[in-house]
């Protein structure tokens, strides 16, 4: 037996050798991959001519090489600066790329030097379809011009003409380019338009259609005020909710569980994923906490959509903010659990939050399964429900009554409402602001099969109603009370609809009836626009964006 001891001892350091040797080798063969990964992408992705431009380039890589990766998109980067360091590019041969970062199919990145600082503007011209004229932001004390350039039709020929001109108005020169692009099937070129009553003249800017068709996978596409398609935003598997923009960057989503920060020439600067969630409906942006405060289902739990979580958009880092399940705990236990969820699961919906606001430390929610809406106060340190709103037979035998808004004149309770949004003016007193609405006007609670409806006269089905509602409320919380101050009638959704301050006008869209539209100040028309689709459009919104694609 003694003569076996030192084997043993051989043999169990001989293991610890080898279990270390092995750890040691996958550790160093996962960086190597690593590495080939971004060597590989190096390799495969080349910038070369357009055989259907003769002044563009283009991007060569597999389709199977995902524009969704910091790795690519420093790749394509350091391309693109590699020609630029190689030959000097002026106005009358600019550099022209088609789309190299990849996030706009509709896109071109623009570059040239100078010998004077110059305005830059530019105009794409298309047969049938009117002009598309937009001026550049300007570059501060540098000669070295880059842009992105967006407006082009699909499926035809633009022509691109670039003005230089100094600060007196005087033209240095124009250079004017040949621009062939590609065929979009997934979306209809032309919106189909409808007037309105009002002869006030549109705002500015580009309609954002979000979500059309396929909720879950679906790019953004950018409409302006004669409904002609100027460019889409490419995503991955999941609609962008909204478009948040910065001094100097966008944030939107592109996945169930992932963000990106795009800047001004449409490169990726930054990927944000959370694998643990799923975002679903809302998200914005608290700028105070430099974070974005989401709704989002927690993977594996037995509920959905009664959750939000925190993204900061420095560290990466996210938060489990709130769980509504302890602040409304008796509608979560006395909810009664359907056969199918919504989407046809199994997962009880019993709150169905469809979209938030933050105003300082609090946020204001909005269920559509209890037409109610929920204002949290220290919504990220000791939640507590200071108020909410809705017709009072929702809270009928529960703790939550004296909680309810006091309804200051007669008028049928929100039903099923979307699109919550907060406003203070300075004219309004201490304790009292605007809240607003999109009003479905929808009698859906799946988990309450027995709510009586009799105090919601008018209200449609999942199929068809007479009409949603535009509702402004004043809040005066001193008071404890809440009044209607504006409403006007709007094409019936059931579902998916959202508004929009826009100035003094109102951006409505109304998903399932295939249609968005712009309102006056007083709520009246002024365009329809009217789109194809199986399903529908889950919202839009209009942005201008200045200050980073245009003056």
């Amino acid at each position: 037996m003694k003569t076996k001891i030192p084997v043993l001892k051989v043999m169990l350091v001989l293991l610890i050798f080898l279990t270390a040797t092995f750890i040691l080798y996958s550790v160093n063969k996962e960086n190597e991959t690593l590495s080939h990964d971004k060597t590989y992408l190096n390799a495969q992705i080349q910038i070369v001519e357009d055989n259907q431009n003769e002044e563009i380039m283009k991007v060569s890589k597999s389709d199977a090489i995902s524009i969704f990766s910091e790795d690519y998109q420093d790749v394509i980067d350091k391309k693109i600066q590699a020609l630029q360091k190689k030959k000097t590019y002026t106005i009358k041969h600019p550099l022209l790329i088609y789309n190299p970062y990849g996030t706009g199919s509709l896109s071109y990145y623009f570059a040239f030097e100078a010998e004077e600082n110059l305005k830059v503007s530019y105009q794409i011209e298309t047969d049938g379809y009117p002009s598309f004229k937009k001026t550049l932001p300007k570059i501060q004390n540098n000669k070295e011009y880059s842009y992105q350039l967006i407006g082009f039709i699909p499926g035809t020929t633009n022509w691109l003409t670039i003005t230089l001109q100094r600060e007196t108005g005087e033209i240095v020169e124009e250079k004017r380019i040949t621009v062939k692009t590609k065929t979009l099937t997934s979306i209809d070129t032309k919106m189909e338009l409808q007037e309105g009553q009002s002869q006030v003249p549109l705002t500015e800017g580009l309609y954002a259609v979000l979500g059309h068709d396929k909720a879950y996978n679906s790019n953004v596409y950018l409409f302006d005020n004669e409904g002609i398609l100027r460019n889409e935003l490419i995503l991955e598997g999941y609609r962008a909710d909204r478009i948040i923009q910065t001094e100097d960057a966008l944030y939107y989503s592109f996945s169930k569980n992932g963000f990106i920060k795009v800047n001004s020439k449409g490169k990726i600067e930054k990927i944000y994923t959370f694998d643990s969630y799923e975002m679903h409906h809302d998200y914005v942006y608290d700028a105070a906490k430099n974070q974005m405060v989401i709704l989002a289902n927690k993977k594996g739990k037995e509920t959905i959509e009664d959750e939000i979580i925190t993204l900061s958009l420095k560290t990466g880092k996210i938060t489990n903010t709130l769980d509504m399940k302890s602040l409304l705990k008796e509608f979560y236990q006395n909810a009664v659990k359907p056969e199918k969820n919504t989407y046809g699961g199994d997962e009880l919906d019993w709150l169905h939050l469809n979209s938030l606001q933050v105003i300082g430390d609090d946020l204001l929610l909005s269920s559509r399964e209890l037409s109610t809406l929920i204002y949290v106060e220290n919504a990220f340190s000791t939640p507590k429900i200071r108020y909410l709103i809705t017709d009072p037979s929702v809270l009928e035998k529960t703790s939550y009554e004296s909680l309810n808004l006091t309804k200051e004149g007669t008028f049928i309770s929100q039903a099923g409402q979307h699109s919550v949004t907060y406003r203070k003016d300075e004219s309004q007193e201490d304790g009292k602001y605007t809240l607003a609405i999109y009003n479905n006007n929808y009698q859906g609670a799946r988990t309450r099969p027995n709510f009586n409806w009799k105090n919601y006269e008018g209200t449609g089905t999942y199929e068809e109603g007479d009409a949603s509602y535009y509702y402004e409320y004043e809040i005066d919380e001193e008071n404890h009370s809440y009044r209607l101050v504006k409403k006007f009638a709007v094409p019936y959704s059931s579902i998916v609809s959202n508004f929009q301050w826009k100035g003094d006008h109102y951006i409505v869209s109304s998903g399932m009836s295939h249609c968005y539209g712009e309102y006056d100040s007083e709520g009246t028309l002024i365009r329809e626009y009217r789109y194809t689709a199986k399903k529908y459009a889950y919202r839009v919104f209009k942005y201008e964006f200045n200050h980073f694609w245009f003056e």
